[in-house]
């Protein structure tokens, strides 16, 4: 069944084709060029030709090789890329080794950041200034951690269902310069507004929560999210969010949101290559989220008397040598995904997780980890165990044997689905059967 979503708007994208930005580089032989948004013509593995999908299901899985390979559910560990992004990315990589230092090759690999900045601010409700190019979700979330001036006694407020990605960072500040970790409770139902309100303090200096959590799937509701972070603005408390786990997964607006900083990752639900991210930055507060790591391409203006100024966007975030060809493909995979619709995607999801819901609530030997209310969910999809099932032992049993790639989570008998839009209904009823089995 097709989902109720509208597809977006027609891609904004300007500028001159592949072949026309390469035309005119001395001694360099074009590649084939893989339209972007191409979707295999051919016919799916018969595993999946057998089921009753969309068209447009059908041919996006043919592109992505782990999604027909076998029952992918780790999405929210390591998402697979599909086909066209990773040709994309070896084209680049091979043009740019041809002649790195070329002044033409140079020319378009120097478009490829810039580019990318503009094509997330304008998919996820930021400013192309506000962009900076990561490698990761914990490198955002690390710059916006030695962001401040802590002192002995300032305190931080996170969930407990955080990554280590967002308990890590804080661990240290507390053991090197004494700050104190407040952690409030984002169960599923729980208040997010009113558990941070009771922890504020004077001596807050910063909250830093998962836009959606990896251990039980909740997803912060935007207009909670907006109000949380009027009442912290007003206090002169810096709010971050750890968005790993959210563009691609759940709709994903950085403005609307209201946080004033927002780390995410391209090798998730975006599909994109490993090894790069993005961090968004408020505007207003470029110049209050303190740089703690700089380097060349930091700085707009230098000299060696001891003078310089920092760059005005969050791309003074970044510096040093950067994998282009990788960032080049993070962007590609943003437009395969644009290309199917992210509004039909994010729709697919919201349709599998009501099956799996559904099947839990129908399987006496299982319960629901995950937010009941709809507006609470997401993709990840937690079941809870019977007792005496152990997670880990699970999840060895089903990737070894029945080729189910799923994981543990936090909870002592919570085991994750990373539902995204290639997976079907029939291999989460599979997968969730093979759970009972096991566990019996």
């Amino acid at each position: 069944m097709e989902p109720k979503h509208n597809a977006p708007a027609a891609r904004r994208t300007g500028g001159l084709s592949r072949r026309q930005l390469l035309a005119g580089v001395p001694g360099l032989a074009l590649l084939p060029v893989v339209p972007v948004g191409r979707l295999a013509a051919g016919e799916p593995r018969a595993a999946a030709a057998a089921q009753d999908l969309p068209d447009w299901v059908r041919r996006a899985r043919a592109e992505v090789p782990a999604a027909t390979a076998s029952p992918y559910f780790q999405t929210g560990g390591i998402g697979p890329s599909p086909t066209p992004v990773i040709e994309h990315l070896a084209d680049r990589l091979t043009f740019q080794n041809r002649s790195p230092a070329a002044t033409r090759v140079a020319e378009v690999m120097g478009r490829v950041e810039p580019d990318l900045r503009a094509q997330l601010g304008r998919v996820f409700g930021a400013g192309e200034d506000e962009v900076a190019l990561t490698h990761s979700t914990s490198e955002g979330i690390s710059i916006v951690a030695w962001s401040l001036d802590w002192r002995t006694g300032d305190e931080v407020v996170i969930s407990n269902t955080e990554h280590p990605a967002n308990v890590i960072p804080w661990y240290v500040l507390r053991d090197r310069l004494g700050i104190v970790i407040r952690e409030i409770d984002l169960s599923p139902g729980t208040d997010l507004v009113g558990e941070v309100e009771r922890q504020l303090s004077e001596k807050t200096r910063m909250v830093s929560l998962s836009h959606v959590s990896r251990n039980n799937g909740r997803t912060l509701r935007t207009g909670d999210s907006a109000r949380l972070a009027e009442l912290l603005r007003a206090r002169g408390v810096r709010y971050h969010l750890d968005g790993a786990q959210g563009p691609g997964c759940v709709p994903t607006d950085f403005a609307a949101l209201g946080c004033d900083c927002y780390s995410t990752c391209g090798h998730k639900w975006l599909l994109g290559p490993k090894g790069t991210g993005a961090l968004f930055v408020r505007r207003a507060l470029l110049d209050e989220v303190q740089l703690s790591w700089a380097g060349a391409h930091s700085h707009e203006t230098m000299d060696y008397e001891g003078n310089y100024t920092l760059l005005p966007s969050a791309a003074r975030y970044e510096f040093g040598t950067r994998a282009l060809a990788d960032f080049f493909g993070f962007g590609q995979a943003v437009r395969w995904m644009e290309d199917i619709g992210l509004g039909r995607i994010l729709g697919r999801i919201e349709d599998l997780v009501d099956h799996g819901i559904e099947t839990i609530r129908e399987t006496p030997e299982l319960s629901l980890a995950s937010p009941e209310d709809p507006a609470d969910r997401s993709g990840i999809l937690v079941v809870r165990l019977p007792d005496g099932c152990d997670p880990m032992a699970l999840y060895r049993d089903l990737g070894r044997e029945e080729g189910i790639l799923a994981s543990p989570v936090r909870g002592e008998r919570d085991f994750r689905l990373s539902v995204h839009f290639f997976n079907t209904r029939e291999e989460i009823s599979s997968a969730l059967d093979a759970i009972v089995s096991r566990c019996a």
